[in-house]
């Protein structure tokens, strides 16, 4: 219940800010348009899952290299 009321009151104090200062939703859609924020997203995301690959490559081919260690020393 305190989490609701927290919740509604930093909504109603955006909502207050915004309207004072002659903020619409227009002017929003705006602002995401011009900073490019779902290009910046998309570009973080493909390199975010570029690092995921290259360390589970990493990881395969350090087990690789065990094994052939091993084999070797056999």
């Amino acid at each position: 219940m305190k989490k609701m009321i927290v919740i509604i009151g930093l909504v109603a104090g955006f909502a207050y800010y915004a309207g004072s200062h002659g903020i619409t939703l227009g002017n929003i859609g705006d602002w995401f348009e011009e900073s490019n924020i779902s290009e910046t997203l998309k570009n973080t995301l493909n390199k975010t899952l570029e690092l995921a690959e290259e360390k589970q490559v990493a990881e395969k081919a350090g087990i690789l290299i065990d094994d052939l260690k091993e084999k070797v020393s056999d």
